[in-house]
């Protein structure tokens, strides 16, 4: 079946035809996408997947639009608010593959406009902390279910949904149980769905080793709750979006399937901390401080003031999840990295010191200057 895509950008908020391609692919969900790929596999030929990328300018989207850009992929980007949030992406693809497409989560039509070319939908919405517009029920599970159901109205043959590591019903965190119920949501609605459920992701633009670095420079001391005991285990962001990719252009190995992905090492919260204190050269000492008290200091750091605290990174949810342990344990079968013979980076790595380098005590030649 051909199908004729003609997707439209605003310019001048004046609609304008900016992208026509035949693409030729079966509507049956038993035929991957691989088989009509074109080309020697590199990002001037046509892998054969189709993909709307909703989150494709937050900080997992950009590396899951590179991912399939290079091999080939017809990417639509979502965008809300800012057209130029989205125009990084552009050049991760060939001429004319990665398209941006502005979207409102409220306003279905332009949901239904964004995935009714496309073979594969692919969801990484999230959010940290609820704010005026959504709350983390409308991101987490309602969002969720609508894309899913439009979807699949529309004949999507994949969606893939990225939740995360220790999603519980249960649990007292709202970003855990709201991811939780967002994945119910999401198999009601499309039962295939491939869910993934990343441990804490590292990168250059991450909310997690950033953030270490931002307490270990700026606390007199670096606190811990509960003795720091936690454990995660932290995976590179990029490796998540490999699977993503390899999810996208073979489904049959990942449909209706879960997967837990994590790094190769399991950490403790404070040894995490002392990995961050020795990269970045700061002399630091370790502070144990009780529960209750780093919820109330957290109440005051998670609220949302115009340029004081416009995105705040400390919320009284993360310390939940912090004080608890973030780690693959597959409860109830899910699969890992070893299931489809990927081996992740390791997080003391070259990776991972990259993203310290901002923060350290005297740039890129502390060595030279501290030990």
């Amino acid at each position: 079946m051909s199908r004729l895509l003609i997707f439209s950008t605003k310019r001048n908020n004046i609609p304008q035809k900016a992208f026509v391609r035949f693409a030729s692919y079966s509507s049956s969900p038993s035929v991957p996408p691989a088989i009509f790929a074109r080309g020697s596999g590199g990002r001037s030929s046509f892998s054969g997947v189709i993909a709307t990328v909703f989150g494709s300018t937050g900080f997992l989207g950009r590396y899951v639009v590179n991912q399939l850009g290079r091999v080939g992929s017809q990417v639509i980007a979502t965008w809300r608010g800012d057209e130029l949030d989205a125009r990084h992406l552009k050049p991760m693809g060939d001429l004319g593959q990665i398209i941006p497409f502005e979207i409102e989560l409220r306003h279905h039509e332009s949901i239904r406009k964004a995935i009714e070319n496309s073979n594969v939908v692919i969801n990484l919405l999230g959010k940290n902390y609820p704010t005026r517009y959504y709350s983390l029920y409308d991101v987490h599970v309602t969002a969720p279910r609508t894309i899913a159901q439009i979807a699949r109205e529309v004949g999507v043959e994949h969606f893939i949904h990225v939740s995360s590591i220790g999603a519980d019903k249960n649990s007292k965190s709202e970003f855990l149980r709201t991811k939780a119920q967002g994945e119910e949501a999401v198999r009601d609605v499309f039962p295939s769905a491939t869910i993934i459920r990343p441990c804490d992701m590292f990168g250059d633009e991450d909310n997690f080793i950033n953030r270490a670095c931002i307490m270990v420079k700026t606390l007199p001391f670096i606190p811990l709750v509960k003795e720091g005991r936690a454990k995660l285990q932290p995976v590179w962001c990029n490796d998540i979006a490999m699977v993503i990719r390899k999810a996208a252009q073979d489904p049959e190995m990942f449909l209706g399937r879960t997967f837990e992905l994590g790094g190769t090492k399991i950490y403790t919260m404070r040894e995490f901390f002392e990995w961050i204190v020795a990269e970045t050269k700061y002399p630091k000492s370790f502070q144990d401080v009780p529960y209750k008290v780093a919820e109330m200091l957290l109440f005051f750091a998670e609220k949302r003031l115009p340029i004081v605290n416009p995105d705040p990174k400390f919320t009284r949810d993360h310390l939940i999840r912090e004080t608890s342990d973030r780690i693959v344990t597959c409860k109830n079968g899910e699969l890992t990295f070893e299931d489809i013979d990927i081996v992740p980076h390791e997080f003391d790595s070259d990776i991972a010191k990259e993203v310290t380098k901002l923060y350290r005590r005297a740039g890129d030649t502390s060595e030279l200057f501290y030990q």
